[in-house]
């Protein structure tokens, strides 16, 4: 391979031609235009007006609220007599999905007094024309 020696290849030009004393007297040039020109500054902060923005947030939700209350569906509260005849119609519940909504307070209430004679009972079931389906349920 052979050597490269920079110094002796020729040199390519770039093209670029500066005129004579351009740099001399860039600065003066630039100065005049500068002084020629009177434009008008625009500052970069400029002052927002914030209290606008706030005013349409306001205005926003003050509209909106009525919209809201029209679109929310009220909820009803349902009375026992309503709740037992939903449970009467729908019998496909099981008991044991009965207990899992009942708490505590539920069962304190449903406590039956079962103090009752026997004597009591026997008379019942003995003038009861249904007594087979007591004892087959």
């Amino acid at each position: 391979m052979n050597k490269f020696e920079l110094d002796k290849q020729p040199k390519a030009s770039s093209g670029f031609k500066i005129p004579e004393n351009y740099f001399d007297d860039f600065s003066a040039k630039i100065l005049e235009k500068l002084q020629d020109d009177d434009r008008k500054v625009i500052p970069i902060n400029r002052k927002k007006n914030h209290w606008m923005y706030a005013a349409a947030a306001v205005l926003v939700v003050s509209l909106s609220i009525p919209f809201y209350n029209i679109l929310k569906k009220p909820t009803v509260a349902l009375d026992n007599a309503t709740l037992e005849n939903y449970i009467a119609d729908h019998s496909g519940m099981l008991d044991a999905d009965f207990v899992e909504l009942l708490d505590e307070k539920d069962l304190d209430q449903m406590s039956i007094d079962s103090n009752i004679e026997n004597d009591a009972i026997e008379d019942l079931l003995s003038t009861n024309a249904n007594l087979e389906s007591y004892l087959i349920n």
